[in-house]
């Protein structure tokens, strides 16, 4: 069933809003920048998904990261998950997953893989309508940290408290750790959050244009074997835990116009995704298809959890959060943006 309860808005009204509220991050179509070239799938399989009525779109386009939580995604081209759906899907990787936002309230990208907070943030807001389609990422301990350099004089959540720290976007689940640990701490104090790409931040680091950064796996370990940064705090805890940190949205009329097709989205990468958690040597052995790693680096990468399917109870408690750290303007029923 396809989630109708929300009013639909002018696409227009929705586009300059969202274009307003995420100038800092946004571009008008993807980058390709230091993260290769797109892929695709080719579909074999006729018009029809298995299992669900005639496809009404075989072909969609996907705004994608160089992170691990896109590592199944990549899987389920390599190993023809989209194809046996009869989709044909091509990749546009983005450096921050709100660049490809306004492709997709125009309708030029069809779906993004992003974190929830920034997208729960949005929908709260009434910037855009999106729908979860889909699960990414749980956080896993080594897998989201924050790093500093030795001699920095930050070695633990309490040394944040007024420094400034790199994240890939700010207002996101980056931020939301980083504040709710150091609520959870007793830290008094915010941090000043400045968006840097993730490639970008250990040489931002390094040049002391930023005192610490959040980061993600691959980039954790580069960041610790290239740069000397040493950890100063695990983001994967207290309050954030195993929470979910990323999925793949789209726009909630896309979905009323194309409920089939999302579904079989959905399935193929439920596949990819329980295939992924279950053979983390393939997803090593991926990534450096999709980011600017060599295999050896690869293999020493911390592995979050690919879950195969959506986790309401999580994502409210995730939405919960952000609602405490007034992220959101007010209650946010998961339920209700989650494909169904």
């Amino acid at each position: 069933m396809i989630n109708v309860t929300r009013v639909a808005r002018p696409a227009a009204l929705a586009i300059a809003l969202a274009v307003a509220m995420l100038t800092a991050s946004c571009s008008s179509s993807p980058s390709t920048s230091g993260t290769g070239a797109a892929q695709s799938t080719s579909a074999t399989g006729g018009s029809t998904s298995p299992g669900s009525g005639a496809l009404e779109k075989t072909s969609i386009a996907v705004g994608i990261l160089p992170v691990l939580d896109s590592a199944p995604f990549y899987l389920a081209i390599k190993n023809g998950y989209f194809t046996k759906q009869g989709l044909t899907v091509k990749a546009l990787p983005v450096l921050q997953s709100t660049s490809a936002l306004p492709d997709l309230l125009h309708g030029v990208v069809d779906v993004i893989g992003g974190n929830y907070t920034s997208y729960f943030e949005g929908d709260s807001r009434g910037t855009f309508n999106v729908d979860v389609i889909g699960e990414a990422l749980n956080c896993a301990q080594k897998e989201f940290q924050i790093l500093a350099l030795p001699g920095s004089g930050i070695t633990s959540p309490a040394g944040l408290a007024g420094k400034t720290v790199a994240v890939n976007l700010t207002n996101n689940i980056q931020t939301l750790a980083t504040d709710a640990i150091l609520k959870a701490d007793g830290v008094t104090g915010r941090p000043t959050y400045v968006a840097i790409p993730f490639p970008q931040m250990a040489a931002a680091l390094t040049a002391h244009r930023v005192d610490a950064i959040s980061v993600v796996e691959p980039f954790v370990s580069a960041a610790e074997h290239t740069n000397g940064a040493v950890p100063v705090m695990s983001e994967c805890q207290g309050p954030i835990g195993s929470a979910p940190v990323s999925g793949y949205f789209a726009t909630a009329s896309w979905v009323q116009k194309y409920p089939n097709t999302a579904r079989a989205f959905e399935r193929a990468l439920s596949q990819a995704q329980a295939y992924a958690d279950a053979n983390p040597q393939a997803v090593k052995a991926i990534l450096p298809s999709y980011i600017k790693i060599t295999a050896a680096q690869a293999a020493n990468v911390t592995l979050g959890t690919y879950p195969p399917t959506i986790d309401v109870t999580s994502l409210q408690r995730l939405a919960d959060l952000m609602l405490s750290d007034h992220m959101l303007t007010g209650p946010l029923q998961v339920s209700g943006i989650v494909f169904k």
